[in-house]
């Protein structure tokens, strides 16, 4: 282990030690403003057991990829991954 990964392993340290002396302020001013409250009522509304079942269900039978296909096209060439709209592949310059 280097001198560099050890001083960035310290620093990690010391960086989690401090968020984790802030969390309770920052749990106590969050219940001061009202959300915490207003997160609950949420929970009670709107989150029913047939909700949590549904988005579940939806996570294990919908593939990773079904987002990123409406909005990633691939080179019917090449086959490399088209992340912006146009009309010619960057890799190797055939039509789309």
């Amino acid at each position: 282990m280097t001198l560099a990964s050890r001083k960035w392993v310290v620093a990690g340290c010391v960086l989690l030690l401090v968020g984790l002396a802030n969390l309770g302020v920052f749990v106590s001013w969050l219940e001061a403003v009202g959300v915490l409250a207003w997160a609950q009522h949420v929970r009670d509304q709107y989150l029913t057991g047939t909700a949590i079942t549904v988005v579940a269900v939806l996570f294990v039978v919908l593939p990773s990829g079904a987002v990123a296909a409406v909005c990633v096209q691939r080179c019917r060439v090449c086959d490399a991954t088209l992340l912006r709209r146009g009309r010619y592949c960057s890799e190797c310059g055939s039509r789309v």
